[in-house]
């Protein structure tokens, strides 16, 4: 791919949101990237929750976890979006985040054990920070926007004074105790956007840029669930004695997650992100993609790792529902996600996400780990072959009311 050499300094200029052919940059996928590295450890601690029977613990880690990656990762594309200089501060600044996001994904196992939340905030905060200066930045080089980049930066600013006093200040609560605590930061942080996009004249997103990179890091996610599929063929290889169950396992992990990429990129909808209230259900309503996924491989490798031992520290159910209740959830996401699409219809998707979660936590609570993986992954291929039946006949209907016109 040809190069072009990087300004030293340039100003950081509103983008247009009618751009063509506008795609990720490079900077921007080496972003996800790294963020991919984040993801990974959350996932690996809730498999160690499953595994080790630490439910109730593992669960508020894990929400409170997705959430910081997540608002982390959404500061910086919704930036880019309006605003990407490239020059040598912007990506100066850039890598400070990147340093700062692999210093979060080294906190991480100290919340899950410890509920030690002193690396991760601290981290988290530089990266924020660091945003606000961005947005500080582009106020300055766009003055008719001055005020809506105000309110970006220090809306940011004051939050991180919230999530200091948080990590540092409440050091000695429990997992409980740390919900309402967390749910005030959440709150004003989710509010920030908001306030700054209710300005009368703010920017609009470009909606195709928005919808790549929001695809581009489910893919990332995925390919969580990939590698736990890969594992565990490795781990079938090497043991005999489970090698028949560990393969039914790794190619149902394989399948669910082909299954779960169908429906996202096939089934989601078309939307129109200049509009502010879609804008912000798409960004917002991505939160519980992102999480559902990101619980499902930690649970699949802890689901095989107790194929593979026999070791099951949960009882059946409970076991069950760590995987068919992300499942379900994921069904569910974008049955909303769908709600305000085109394709208003999200009735079906409830429902497979009922169907779902009772079938799988059944065939669980009955046989075992590998018949909740099993059917679980049977009934989400099927409401996928249903859905891909349904669409065809549309369009075979459409073709034939066009054709009769």
């Amino acid at each position: 791919m040809p190069s072009s050499p990087v300004a030293l300094i340039r100003p950081a200029l509103l983008r247009d949101p009618n751009e063509e052919g506008r795609t990720s940059t490079t900077l921007e996928l080496f972003f996800d990237l790294v963020f991919v590295v984040t993801i990974s450890a959350i996932a690996q601690q809730w498999h160690h929750a499953v595994t080790g029977g630490h439910l109730a613990h593992g669960v508020i880690s894990l929400f409170e976890m997705v959430f910081g990656v997540w608002w982390a990762w959404m500061g910086f594309t919704w930036f880019a979006n309006f605003f990407d200089p490239d020059d040598v501060p912007y990506r100066l600044m850039v890598l400070v985040q990147l340093l700062a996001s692999l210093g979060l994904a080294s906190g991480i196992p100290y919340i899950f054990e410890h509920d030690d939340f002193r690396i991760v905030v601290g981290c988290y905060v530089v990266i924020r920070l660091v945003m606000a200066a961005q947005w500080f930045r582009a106020g300055r080089a766009n003055p008719d926007l001055r005020p809506f980049c105000d309110r970006w930066a220090y809306g940011i600013l004051m939050v991180q004074i919230g999530w200091v006093l948080f990590g540092f200040g409440l050091r000695h609560l429990t997992p409980l105790e740390t919900i309402p605590f967390f749910l005030v930061g959440v709150t004003v942080e989710l509010l920030v956007p908001a306030w700054a996009q209710a300005l009368e004249g703010a920017p609009q997103a470009h909606s195709e840029h928005v919808e790549e990179r929001y695809g581009l890091f489910t893919i990332i996610i995925l390919g969580e669930m990939v590698l736990v599929a890969s594992d565990a063929f490795n781990t079938a290889l090497s043991d005999h004695q489970h090698l028949a169950t560990l393969m039914i396992g790794a190619i149902s992990a394989g399948v669910l997650a082909f299954c779960l990429w169908w429906l996202y990129f096939g089934f989601l909808g078309e939307y129109d992100l200049s509009r502010t209230r879609t804008a912000f259900i798409w960004g917002y309503g991505h939160y519980f993609v992102y999480g559902t996924l990101t619980t499902i491989g930690g649970t699949l490798a802890a689901l095989l790792e107790q194929v593979a031992s026999g070791d099951e520290k949960l009882g059946r159910t409970a076991t069950a529902l760590t995987l068919t209740i992300p499942v379900a959830g994921f069904l569910a996401a974008i049955a909303l996600l769908r709600k305000v699409s085109e394709w208003a219809t999200c009735s079906r998707w409830l429902q497979a996400a009922a169907a779902v979660l009772v079938i799988g936590t059944a065939a669980g609570a009955a046989w075992g780990a590998m018949w909740t993986l099993l059917s679980v992954c049977v009934a989400t291929a099927a409401f996928l072959a249903s859905e891909i039946i349904t669409k065809g006949k549309a369009a075979a209907r459409r073709r034939q009311n066009q054709g009769a016109a």
